[in-house]
């Protein structure tokens, strides 16, 4: 059984419950220091840590909205996420958007379910720009979550390096050539026919709309710090 609340811990755990239901992510710290009307963040802190040893909550560690409701007293009932840095931008309508290299070229995660990666290797997720794969589900904007390999098989969608330019397609090999086709009705699209210059830079996990309500949070990578 749960130990009760006081009167303050209530007030605190209602409104982060009523933030969650309304906003479908977390309040951050600052959010609820101007609710409690403190001005030391450290108040929060002390709050949110009884509310943690009372089983009321839990919370993610390096994140900034990272506060999930524990129903019950299984860890179970908790949704984890995980922060999915978002390192590049890739072309859908052709190769006109350029690799970002390095290991620290991001600004920016997203917070994903971790059963949507779990069992994967190295996951990050990019920006689809263009609407050559429309008809697979990904629109100009959407984020692509991306397992990191240069392994795929025949009709994978994958992320692709030609040259100096990067771009997502379905994967087909056939009669020894490498082709990589749009997946689209509008017939402007055309697949590439590869000969040289070509690596798989990874596998297509899913695809996670812009505007989905189902995003935790999209935040910048400083802000996690």
């Amino acid at each position: 059984m749960k130990s009760p609340l006081t009167k303050k811990q209530q007030d605190i755990y209602t409104y982060i419950r009523q933030y969650l239901n309304r906003q479908r992510c977390s309040p951050t710290l600052n959010e609820l220091r101007q609710h409690l009307k403190v001005g030391s963040l450290n108040t929060v802190v002390d709050h949110l840590k009884t509310l943690e040893q009372k089983g009321y909550i839990v919370r993610q560690k390096h994140a900034k909205r990272n506060i999930q409701l524990r129903e019950t007293g299984s860890p179970d009932a908790v949704t984890w996420t995980t922060a999915v840095p978002v390192r590049a931008s890739v072309g859908c309508d052709d190769l006109s958007t350029f690799v970002n290299g390095g290991e620290t070229d991001y600004d920016e995660s997203i917070n994903v379910d971790n059963k949507l990666i779990e069992k994967k290797g190295k996951v990050v997720a990019v920006r689809a720009v263009g609407n050559s794969m429309n008809d697979a589900g990904i629109e100009d904007g959407d984020y692509i979550l991306v397992e990191v390999t240069d392994k795929a098989h025949n009709g994978d969608r994958v992320i692709a390096i030609v040259g100096d330019m990067i771009t997502v397609k379905k994967l087909e090999k056939k009669n020894g050539m490498i082709i990589l086709r749009p997946e689209s009705r509008d017939l402007k699209y055309k697949p590439i026919i590869l000969s040289e210059n070509f690596k798989i830079a990874g596998k297509v996990i899913c695809t996670i709309p812009a505007d989905s309500r189902d995003i935790t949070e999209v935040i910048p990578i400083r802000d996690l710090v």
